[in-house]
């Protein structure tokens, strides 16, 4: 039995978990569709929706794994194509309906599952590492304006954006402040590991 789409399968980024649960109604049907008695063409029309719908999916995430830099992408988009091919095999070798109702339920198990948790959470586990790295630098570099650089007008200075961890005060530009903004998950200190609040805009 295929579970329910739960936080445990959580990529913590919005549109990517939404078409996952998507991907969890269609999985579902496929499941209601094993457990009754079906045609042919309303297997065929369950397997085309899912069908379409996971690679529309998998379009969009390489997308997103393209626009985050995210060194796995070749590896990852051969993991689409190798999955898309397994499953054109599998209707292929169908040679009843209820091989095809059986074929139609791996898939949608193995993917779900298999892929989602062993693939796609290492994308937000890569991003959320490389944002916290990126964090880091911004307050190792600290603000390039201050009201004690003389050399600096006050207008000039750009906003800085304060966040506190266990440990310390951090403070970060606004193009740092609008990824971790972005990231559905926490970002975390270097130092004491504990998620940045978020104090104030200075």
């Amino acid at each position: 039995m295929l579970p329910e789409w739960s936080s445990e399968y959580s990529v913590h980024n919005q549109t990517i978990d939404a078409e996952h649960r998507k991907l969890f109604e269609l999985a579902h049907r496929v499941e209601a569709a094993t457990n009754k008695a079906t045609n042919r063409s309303e297997v065929k029309e369950i397997l085309a929706e899912f069908f379409n719908y996971m690679r529309v999916h998998f379009a969009h995430e390489e997308e997103y794994m393209k626009s985050i830099g995210y060194p796995e992408l070749p590896n990852h988009k051969e993991i689409h194509k190798e999955f898309t091919r397994n499953v054109a095999s599998l209707v292929k070798n169908s040679h009843s309906i209820n091989d095809l109702k059986e074929n139609l339920l791996i898939i949608a198990r193995d993917w779900l599952i298999g892929h989602i948790m062993q693939e796609d959470k290492r994308i937000e586990e890569w991003n959320a590492a490389q944002l916290a790295v990126n964090v880091s630098k911004t307050l190792e570099s600290g603000p390039t304006c201050s009201l004690d650089n003389p050399s600096c007008k006050l207008k000039d200075k750009p906003i800085t954006y304060v966040y506190q961890c266990h440990c310390k005060i951090h403070k970060v530009s606004e193009s740092t402040h609008n990824k971790i903004n972005k990231i559905d998950s926490n970002v975390v200190c270097k130092e004491c590991k504990y998620p940045l609040q978020f104090l104030r805009q200075e």
